[in-house]
């Protein structure tokens, strides 16, 4: 692992990937990306935040679960719906881009959403990295949460808040 990136960097590289997310989101029928992580977010010489590998994107459909050939898994950035029977939706690249955020302000890979299910805790940002500001973590924490009902719905509704946390 690295180092923590500056909180008000990564907040803004998160904002840019939520406006992808919300286009891609928001086609008919959505457009899930399903493999987010930091190597598939470029930055460019300008200092914007790319969303990159569409290998696993998948057009939404809600009658149809992910089949197993289509399913892949990044440890630590895959929600656990991702992996079973579940169907995937915005909620799904939420969590990732939740666990991404996770991971550039702590350079610690968030614990398995799998072992998570099982009980093993997720060790909340600060512990890592104390320049975290509460209501950040809290953003990270919601985006992260185990199961898909307790997520922040869209990629909008996680950039709303995050925006919210720098404005403060």
């Amino acid at each position: 692992a690295g180092v923590p990136l500056p909180a008000a960097q990564v907040i803004t590289w998160l904002g840019q990937v939520c406006e992808a997310l919300t286009y891609l989101h928001s086609q008919h029928p959505p457009i899930i990306h399903r493999d987010i992580k930091p190597g598939n977010i470029k930055i460019t010489l300008q200092g914007e935040a790319m969303l990159v590998d569409f290998g696993l994107a998948k057009v939404y459909d809600p009658n149809l679960k992910t089949t197993q050939g289509a399913r892949g898994a990044t440890p630590g950035f895959t929600p656990f719906e991702q992996y079973g029977q579940g169907s995937t939706d915005a909620r799904t690249d939420v969590y990732a881009l939740g666990a991404t955020a996770y991971y550039l302000l702590t350079a610690q890979e968030p614990v398995e959403s799998i072992k998570r299910l099982q009980g093993v805790p997720l060790p909340p940002p600060r512990s890592f990295n104390p320049q975290i500001s509460p209501p950040v973590e809290q953003v990270i924490l919601e985006a992260m949460e185990v199961y898909a009902e307790d997520r922040y719905a869209t990629a909008a509704e996680f950039k709303a808040s995050l925006l919210l946390t720098s404005s403060t």
